[in-house]
């Protein structure tokens, strides 16, 4: 009986140490990344008001965890959202504005009548902005080492967004209380583009975790498409100008 009792105690040990030894170990020391950022945990589920406040005031360790698991269709939920609002707040101001011209009335039954088309027009050239932006920083990311999904960086960038809700309040308190004036107009411009900031700020982040790269190299990644369609851009302008300037005539010196 009591060999019995020590063969199914040495039995039991072995099949514990199968077990433990059976489920991946994590190196969270964070060795195995460039910048020292810790690997990603585990996948699981994060709610939709969790994912917002996350991505906004948490997002280096929301986005970690996006990375394991990129909650897509959520992502597109509030990517929809957000330009909508915005939107909806354009539309309101828009129509506030026609009434100050000199036809005030007939130019805001034509922003009224067009805000529909204006706004479904907005929305899809938004989403193709959304999938050319994705498909070239993922592009990018490859390029400097990244490995991660397309699912990931999709739903990196459309996170990003969710700064520009702060516009909306904004917009709302100034068609309230109507200012308006070149003073507002700055502060505005200052606004748009301190959330211009913050937004690439969290696709640098976001691309970071989902691909496993270096803070740097996912700063190269999501800046490289810009600079390379301003180059684009400036080459062709100097084409152009090339080409208006060669059929000028040329000018003939008179004595």
């Amino acid at each position: 009986m009591e060999n019995q009792s020590l063969d199914f105690a040495g039995e039991k040990d072995a099949a514990d140490h199968g077990t433990q030894d059976s489920y991946p170990h994590h190196d969270q020391s964070g060795a195995g990344r460039p910048d020292g950022v810790p690997e990603p945990p585990g996948p699981g589920r994060t709610g939709f008001l969790e994912l917002v406040y996350g991505v906004l005031f948490d997002p280096a360790s929301t986005f970690r965890r996006v990375a394991a698991g990129p909650p897509l269709g959520t992502a597109v939920l509030v990517f929809t959202l957000v330009n909508l609002i915005s939107a909806l707040m354009s539309a309101l101001l828009a129509h506030r504005l026609a009434y100050r011209g000199p036809n005030g009335m007939h130019m805001a039954w034509l922003m009224q009548a067009a805000t529909p088309v204006l706004a479904a027009t907005g929305l899809v050239l938004q989403y193709v902005k959304w999938y050319v932006f994705s498909a070239l920083i993922h592009l990018t990311a490859g390029l400097t080492g990244g490995r991660g999904r397309a699912a990931g960086t999709l739903t990196v960038v459309a996170l990003s967004v969710l700064p520009s809700i702060i516009l909306v309040p904004v917009d709302l308190i100034l068609l309230l209380a109507g200012l308006h004036g070149p003073a507002v107009t700055v502060v505005m411009i200052l606004l748009g583009l301190l959330i211009l900031v913050w937004s690439v700020v969290l696709v640098v982040l976001g691309l970071r975790e989902v691909h496993a790269i270096s803070t740097g190299q996912s700063l190269i990644a999501v800046l490289l498409p810009p600079l390379v369609l301003l180059v684009i851009l400036f080459v062709l302008l100097l084409l152009a100008a090339a080409g208006v300037a060669s059929l000028m005539p040329l000018a003939v010196p008179r004595y």
